[in-house]
């Protein structure tokens, strides 16, 4: 899955493949002009980016059966998960 959120990120990060963002895909078009395809592809690359890294925590956590480890991994988790709904959610900063 790690390998999966890496190809992912790679591919969003090079400003294309819009149509796999889920709640992009399902806007109108004249809801989707109103976005910067590209600023919009980028920032969700570096958010599978961060996902993928927290993945990798939670493996190490597994092989080294550390629980402070695993915490921290799931802080980061969810704390990336939050931080892209609330980047994304809110002012006009992926808007043209």
């Amino acid at each position: 899955m790690m390998a999966g959120f890496i190809i992912l990120g790679a591919i969003l990060s090079t400003g294309k493949c819009s149509f796999l963002i889920a709640g992009y895909n399902m806007m109108g078009r004249g809801q989707n002009r109103q976005y910067d395809e590209q600023a919009l592809c980028r920032f969700m690359g570096k958010i599978m980016y961060c996902l993928a890294f927290a993945m990798l925590l939670w493996l190490a956590s597994i092989i080294l059966q550390n629980s402070v480890l695993l915490s921290a991994s799931l802080c980061f988790l969810a704390g990336s998960i939050a931080f892209a709904v609330i980047y994304s959610g809110t002012g006009d900063r992926l808007k043209k």
